[in-house]
Parts: C-alpha cells; sequence; structure tokens
C-alpha cells in the first residue's frame, strides 16, 4: 500500500509538470484575452463552480473517512454514493443554467456557463471513484489523471488561440477531461472494489443507507461549501461590483495563487485518510509525530515562497501576463501570502476536517461571511487590493483556529519552536532579493534559493531523521514507518 508521502511525493511530481504548462499557456492566454474577456472567463469558472459544491454535498469526504475505517463497505459505498451524485449532477446542471437565463447575463457569458456547467455535472461523477482511490491510498492514479487534465487544458488553451475561438471554446475542457476520467476511473477502482456493478448497485440501494449519508454527510457538505463560496465569491462580487477588467486583473494575481494552492491541497488530500485511520486506532503519538514532521517541511517550502514572491510581484505579472496586467502586481504583493499561510495550516487543516468537521464548518461559514461583508465595505474605496488583503485576514483567522482546536482537543504538537530557521532564512534572503529585484527574473530568484538553502543548512535545520525519511521516501522498496500506516 502507498504511504502518504509516497502519495504526496507522486501527486506534487504530477502537479509541478503540469504547473509549468500551464504555466506557459497562461502567459499566451492572458494576451490573448486581455482584461476583460479574462474577467468573463473566470467569472464563468467561479459561478459554475459555486454551483458544482452541491452535487458533491460533501459526501466526498465521508465516503473516504468511511472506506478508511472499514475498506471491507468500499464497494456498497461507492454504489450509494455514485447513485446520489447521478440525481444531484442533473439537478444542480438544470439549476445553473436556469438561474444564468434568470439573470440575463451576456450571450458569449450564458453559452460559457452551459458548456463548462455540463463539465461540471459530469466530474461530480467522478467522485465515487476517486473516493475510492483515495481511501485506498492509491493516488498515483489520481496524480495520472491530474497531469491528463492539465495537458488537455494546456491543449485546448493554445488550439482556442490558434484558431482565434471565444471563451466558450476554453471550457470545453472541462467535458472532455470528465468523460476520459470516467472512462480510466472505472478501470482503476477494479484492483479494490472489482468490477463496479452500476446498475446493479443502484438498484438495490437501501434507502435508509443512502439517507444515513446525506444526513452524516451535511456537516462536510457545509464545509465544502463553505469553502468553495470563500474561495470564488470575491470574483463574483467583483464582476458585479467593479465590472470584468478589474475581475481580469485580479486574477491575473489570482492565478498565481491557483498555480501555488495546488501543493496544499495535495498535502491534505494525502493526509486525510491517513488521519482517519490513524484516529480510529488512537494512535495520538503517530498523529503527533506526522503532523510535526509535515508542518516543519510545508513551513520551509511557504515562507521563501511569499518573500521572493511579494518582493518580485511586478516582474512576476509582466511574465504572466503582461503589461496590460500589471496594475495586478501590487494584488500579488499582498495575495501571494495567502497561499503561504495556507501552507503553514494545511496540515492542521486535514486533521480538522477530518475528526473536528463540524467545528471546521463553523469556523469556514464564519470566513465567508467575513469574505463577502469585506469586500462589499471595501472594493468600493480600495479596489482589488482589497479583496486579497480580506483573503489574507480570512486565511489568518481561519488557520489560527484550526492551530487552536487541534492542540485543546487531539493531541499537543510543537510548531513555531521548530520553524525558527526558516523565518529567519527567509527574512536574509529576502534582502538579497530586494537589491536585484530588478534583475532579470531568474537572477533573484536563483540566488534567493541559493542563499535560502545555505542558510537552513547552516542553521541546522534539516535533521538528521529528516535525511533518512527521504532517503527511503525516493527508495524503492520502501515500507512505511508506524506513522505512516
Amino acid at each position: 500500500m502507498a504511504t502518504p508521502s509516497k502519495n504526496i511525493l507522486w501527486l506534487s511530481v504530477s502537479r509541478v509538470f503540469s504547473l509549468g504548462l500551464l504555466f506557459l499557456a497562461y502567459t499566451q492566454l492572458f494576451r490573448y484575452l486581455g482584461p476583460e474577456q479574462s474577467g468573463q472567463f473566470q467569472f464563468v469558472l467561479s459561478y459554475v463552480t459555486l454551483f458544482g459544491v452541491v452535487i458533491d454535498f460533501g459526501i466526498q469526504q465521508y465516503i473516504i473517512k468511511k472506506i478508511s475505517e472499514d475498506r471491507s463497505k468500499a464497494k456498497q459505498y461507492f454504489h450509494s454514493f455514485l447513485a446520489v451524485e447521478v440525481v444531484l449532477a442533473i439537478l444542480v446542471y438544470g439549476a445553473m443554467v436556469g438561474v444564468a437565463f434568470w439573470n440575463g447575463y451576456e450571450p458569449i457569458v450564458l453559452k460559457a456557463i452551459m458548456v463548462a456547467g455540463l463539465g461540471v455535472a459530469l466530474h461530480g461523477l467522478i467522485y465515487p471513484f476517486l473516493a475510492v482511490i483515495t481511501a485506498f491510498y492509491d493516488l498515483k492514479k489520481a496524480a495520472l489523471l491530474n497531469f491528463i487534465s492539465s495537458v488537455i487544458n494546456v491543449g485546448i488553451i493554445f488550439l482556442t488561440i490558434w484558431l482565434n475561438g471565444s471563451i466558450v471554446m476554453l471550457v470545453t475542457q472541462q467535458v472532455v477531461y470528465a468523460l476520459l476520467a470516467l472512462v480510466m476511473y472505472y478501470h482503476y477502482v477494479q484492483a479494490h472494489i472489482g468490477k463496479p456493478e452500476i446498475l446493479k448497485g443502484i438498484a438495490t440501494l437501501r434507502p435508509g443507507l443512502i439517507k444515513q449519508i446525506l444526513k452524516a454527510s451535511l456537516p462536510f457538505a457545509l464545509l465544502v461549501g463553505f469553502s468553495t463560496i470563500y474561495n470564488r465569491i470575491d470574483i463574483i462580487i467583483i464582476s458585479q461590483m467593479l465590472g470584468y477588467t478589474q475581475t481580469g486583473l485580479y486574477t491575473a494575481a489570482y492565478k498565481f495563487f491557483d498555480l501555488l494552492g495546488f501543493f496544499p491541497a495535495v498535502v491534505s488530500h494525502a493526509l486525510y485518510p491517513v488521519f482517519a485511520t490513524l484516529m480510529a486506532t488512537n494512535q495520538i503519538s503517530a498523529v503527533r509525530e506526522t503532523l510535526e514532521r509535515y508542518l516543519r517541511f510545508m513551513a520551509a517550502v511557504a515562507l521563501p515562497m511569499a518573500t521572493g514572491g511579494m518582493l518580485l510581484s511586478e516582474p512576476i505579472i509582466r511574465v504572466l501576463a503582461g503589461e496590460q496586467f500589471i496594475e495586478a502586481a501590487n494584488v500579488l504583493a499582498v495575495l501571494i501570502w495567502a497561499p503561504a499561510i495556507l501552507f503553514l495550516y494545511v496540515v492542521v487543516n486535514a486533521l480538522v476536517i477530518s475528526q473536528l468537521t463540524r467545528y471546521a464548518t463553523y469556523i469556514t461559514g464564519f470566513n465567508v461571511l467575513v469574505n463577502i461583508v469585506g469586500n462589499i465595505l471595501l472594493l468600493p474605496r480600495y479596489g482589488i487590493v482589497a479583496a486579497a488583503a480580506t483573503t489574507i485576514f480570512s486565511e489568518t483567522l481561519q488557520g489560527g483556529y484550526y492551530f487552536y482546536l487541534v492542540k485543546k482537543k487531539i493531541t499537543q504538537f510543537t510548531f513555531f519552536r521548530n520553524i525558527w530557521q526558516p523565518f529567519v532564512a527567509a527574512g536574509l534572503m529576502g534582502i538579497a532579493v530586494f537589491f536585484l529585484r530588478d534583475q532579470f527574473l531568474l537572477i533573484p530568484m536563483v540566488v534567493g534559493a541559493a542563499v535560502y538553502g545555505i542558510l537552513l543548512l547552516s542553521f541546522g535545520f534539516f535533521r538528521k531523521e529528516d535525511w533518512q525519511y527521504l532517503t527511503k521516501l525516493l527508495r524503492r522498496g520502501y515500507e512505511p514507518d508506524k506513522t505512516e500506516n
């Protein structure tokens, strides 16, 4: 069985390659669309994503947890989940198209919503398959699909530019990927649950089980719903209050956030079933060791990333989107700290969602309110920088509360005492980057990375057990230790 670190490695490698492709594609796409059409494109994606959360209804997290606790019931849970998803996908697609017609969106935006919405509905049918793959720690398969998704996305971006297409053509990638992923996941899950008997499974479903799943999934549904609204509502509000051009400028900076946000998502996705298993068997010491290990690693990545990104925001925007998006540099200088904060708390986030879902729902729901109110009050006066600042405040609030919850209700663990070296090293690295910020972008990036790495080594941040852990991780035939189940 794959370990969480192996899963993180596979997912990270796939996403790093994907990010390279996507970064290249978006450097051309932003220049092709310009701020106005970029704003329309991101509005469509945010709109359908908000509706799409209802298709999942938080059931995926619940099913992953239940299968992780008892794999003998995996096939039963899979069929139940799939039956619910079919119904929800049909209902939600009708709702998202109906609301778009009722709001009278521009024809191009409406057509894009209809196509992207179909992709979101089809993608909802993937969740039951992905739940099985995740619960069995078989995320190497998900890594491959992630990479294929990026290749499809990049291919359609360049095809759209080549054919002088519109945002409608751009959103077809969601439909193409969903259809391919369904075929591949259907094959992959057979290693864990045998051949899915979809029609037979749906026909023999017990209403009581579906009711139990829906009831138990409600906290997860609220949590996923609040999280999605929290991540996407600023795009909707900016579009309505400031127009598509300002939305396009904001999304140029936010796209960098999206590209960086893959790694925390990978870590959380890989650790979620691990924490569920460890907590189910009451291995609290293993939980604490896993927390401390991954918190150190995440802090070592987050701090230089945010420091460098803040100081180099202008050249980054020029490379990513071009001079017509240069106003987005100030937004990026602030917003870059949002993924850094997420890096710092994503490990405890996986544990809180697994074991303290109700509390996670409360704080995420409160953060949605903070985000909405903050944007409505501050956008007219301070513009899109206010949306970035509101996101930073919300992320800090959420992270602080999650740290408090884990220490209060699950286990005491050390954090700040173990990461003083990255704090100091990132600060000194920032001085070097500051004096080189007007040079070609690669120069401050390479020098900054070298300075940071040398300082971490000289401070003794890397321990003997870290090198042993990395060696075991990369060695073929690595057997998991007790903290990795």
